[in-house]
């Protein structure tokens, strides 16, 4: 079970991190913050849960799981705050904005450590809540989402010039950097009760290893266009993790996963159907 279990999390995470990549440099940095913040990783792990623990012990974890995924927003504001450091570095001592390879590795690596920094602070506060309620759960993770999007908002957007082709190589490297981080993440919550579990389940598996490729090969323009969505995204995910709480338990794994998974796709029609309506009347 085990070994098929990470073999699975590998291919998921190769496939899922190389296609947001693709579509962030060749359609929409936007539309690829909200792929990387849906419930793919969490969908996989609450069913492994499920089937090595029994759907009650998944039911429990998926209350915590809208926690956890308020620690992912608070990663990545920090993540974006630490993209900033080299550049206010370079300028205060040399008074020079540079952008070359070099500089992006510096910034991805002050982002990563304030990132970090950031999730691991608020995993542990967050951990000492009192929460019995999936929808209690939901509520704190709307707040903290619509709190973070008028954050994010102020970020700078990137346009998409004309790319290249993305080689079969660059792909192959993407995958097997994607699949690795995804399947090495998924090992944190493996032995861990249900609360670690469920908060462990929206580690940033995918949002971290898709920031960085970004960011790298773009540079920070395009990891802030992609984190300015991601509050849509992560607040599907809390509300999919809602749906398990409320209909694993009631339904078993395969009818709660498909009536949670219509529950998010209605979620999202809904959300971008008001986002639509709201820009027209805001013209």
């Amino acid at each position: 079970m085990f070994p098929l279990k990470y073999f699975v999390y590998f291919i998921s995470g190769s496939i899922l991190i190389a296609s947001i990549t693709v579509i962030a440099e060749k359609k929409s940095p936007r539309i690829a913050g909200i792929l990387m913040s849906l419930p793919v990783i969490t969908f996989l792990s609450l069913i492994f849960m499920a089937v090595s623990h029994g759907v009650d012990f998944a039911g429990k974890a998926a209350l915590w799981n809208p926690i956890g995924a308020i620690a992912d927003l608070i990663y990545m504001g920090f993540f974006a705050a630490g993209l900033k450091i080299p550049e206010y570095i370079d300028i205060k001592q040399n008074g020079k904005n540079r952008n070359g390879t070099s500089d992006r590795i510096k910034e991805v690596c002050y982002g990563l450590i304030t990132g970090f920094a950031g999730y691991f602070v608020s995993i542990l506060v967050l951990s000492k809540l009192s929460i019995s309620s999936g929808w209690v759960s939901l509520i704190f993770l709307w707040i903290a989402a619509i709190i973070s999007y008028k954050i994010f908002r102020r970020f700078p957007d990137m346009k998409i010039a004309p790319k290249k082709i993305v080689s079969s190589k660059d792909i192959l490297s993407r995958c097997l950097f994607g699949g690795s981080a995804v399947a090495a993440i998924v090992i944190l919550g493996d032995s861990a009760g249900y609360l670690w579990g469920g908060l462990f389940s929206s580690f940033p598996g995918t949002i971290t290893p898709v920031l960085v490729l970004l960011h790298l090969r773009n540079g920070k323009e395009m990891s802030f266009t992609v984190i300015k969505s991601s509050p849509i995204g992560l607040s599907a995910t809390g509300f999919y993790s809602c749906m398990v709480w409320l209909f694993y338990p009631l339904y078993g794994i395969l009818i709660g996963t498909v009536v949670s998974y219509a529950a998010v796709l209605g979620f999202l029609f809904v959300i971008g159907k008001g986002k639509n309506t709201f820009l027209k009347l805001k013209r």
